[in-house]
């Protein structure tokens, strides 16, 4: 019988992780990813093919879906439901601030609908979960990317030119991104456990459209000022109408408080994610 050495096996155990300080599981999530960038290509690939295989229009249904919830809004800019906000055209405030939405809600749900897909043979693959939801984030990104040709269409149209400030729009996506996905990553291990997370999440990512300025402005008085101050997707979708279409921020505060706390929520995030990964894949 052929003889081993101890070191011809990587024994993996749920446990050996949670020694690991927080900066270091960050930077073994972002080598996982470096590691495996060719499969996390690979695997977008298949998911834009699958998404249209069978069908008679082929790929431009990849085009078109991500464009259906802009184009309702846009419709009823057109029959006057809403009016111009600020100067800037109805239009476009709209088609924009629903753009901002759906990033926003794309960096909490991803992880989680990504956990929840993986069956219990997936989850044993090679494969790290880190990698596909990377993978998903390129969806993402893709589908962005379609919207906000539309918008750049609209804004030519409409004449709501961005002001000389729109490119600090990524200073403010940044935190976002941070408080968002870390928020995601945090629910996607609670939802393994609790399976009703996933649910919840949706229903008030749902109705949260509506109290976080991305349809209709938040007020300035009363209960609408103190959503517009403590709920983060109205603090971030604020914010960036404001850069673009303004060129400066009517309050610092908020975006800095829920910056600062973002920052937190991706480190707690992060390091529960990677800890837990190994439990959520079945691996012992």
């Amino acid at each position: 019988m052929p003889k081993f050495s101890s070191s011809s096996f990587n024994v993996i155990s749920p446990k050996q992780r949670v020694s690991d300080s927080a900066l270091t599981a960050i930077g073994r999530l972002a080598n996982e990813i470096k590691e495996n960038s060719e499969q996390i290509w690979t695997v977008y690939r298949q998911n834009f093919r699958n998404s249209y295989h069978g069908t008679a229009m082929g790929v431009l249904w990849n085009f078109i879906l991500p464009l259906v919830p802009i184009t309702v809004y846009l419709f009823l800019t057109k029959i006057r439901v809403f009016p111009t906000f600020d100067g800037v055209s109805g239009a476009t405030f709209l088609t924009f601030g629903v753009t901002i939405w759906f990033i926003f809600v794309g960096f909490v749900q991803l992880p989680i609908n990504t956990v929840a897909s993986r069956s219990d043979e997936a989850m044993k693959t090679a494969l790290p979960l880190s990698a596909s939801i990377v993978s998903a984030f390129a969806t993402l990104i893709f589908e962005t990317i379609i919207r906000l040709c539309l918008v750049i269409a609209i804004v030519i149209w409409t004449q709501s030119w961005p002001t000389l400030s729109a490119p600090l729009l990524f200073l403010i996506f940044l935190p976002a991104f941070l408080l968002f996905f870390g928020a995601g990553l945090i629910l996607s291990v609670l939802n393994v456990v609790y399976k009703d997370i996933s649910r919840v999440t949706t229903i008030l990512l749902t109705y949260g459209l509506f109290v976080s300025g991305v349809i209709f402005p938040m007020g300035e008085s009363g209960i609408a000022l103190i959503n517009a101050r403590f709920n983060p997707f109205a603090v971030f979708v604020n914010a960036s109408r404001e850069i673009v279409f303004n060129g400066q921020l009517d309050n610092y505060i908020p975006l800095a408080v829920w910056s600062g706390i973002g920052v937190i929520t991706f480190v707690v995030g992060a390091r529960l994610f990677y800890v837990m990964e190994y439990r959520i894949r079945g691996l012992t």
